[in-house]
């Protein structure tokens, strides 16, 4: 009898364990939802909308004219490996953008030049490259000879939007 009355009391032990066993499960799947749900709703209000995140993409790229593009594709193979991409930094060569601006004291052919072969253009005293030499010696521009005025007005154009667009 002693033994029966052990087994009921395990018996009724291990249904209670089951029922509190059960309710933890449900409890915690519950539990579960609603972070997750809450997680959800938070991460989609930091991110902003479908329509914010196309802005956003649209926004870091930008449409470029038929010049620029041909002149993203010479920046990339004469002018990424010094010069940021995002016109704006420094890198090994100076921020881009508004380089025209800053050479517009001078003749066009001068930044030509300047690109072409910018130690001739230093060697023969021209003020706006004796400044750029005097700031960013003794790093010397890679001489692109080969470009045709085309070329660089393209590179330009690209170097322009790229810069305006941010």
């Amino acid at each position: 009898m002693k033994k029966h009355i052990e087994e009921e009391s395990q018996e009724r032990l291990n249904t209670e364990m089951l029922a509190a066993i059960s309710k933890l499960t449900r409890a915690g799947f519950l539990l579960l939802v609603v972070l997750i749900l809450l997680f959800w709703q938070n991460y989609s209000w930091l991110m902003g909308s479908k329509g914010d995140q196309a802005q956003v993409v649209q926004a870091q790229l930008p449409i470029l004219s038929p010049t620029a593009q041909k002149g993203k594709d010479l920046f990339k193979n004469n002018c990424a490996a010094c010069h940021n991409r995002d016109m704006q930094s420094n890198l090994t060569g100076p921020a881009l953008g508004g380089v025209q601006e800053r050479w517009a004291a001078y003749p066009r052919s001068d930044l030509y030049q300047w690109i072409r072969n910018s130690q001739a253009l230093i060697e023969a005293g021209h003020p706006r490259a004796q400044e750029l030499w005097k700031k960013w010696k003794p790093v010397i521009m890679t001489p692109s000879s080969s470009l045709k005025d085309a070329d660089i007005d393209a590179i330009l154009t690209y170097v322009e939007e790229q810069y305006a667009a941010r």
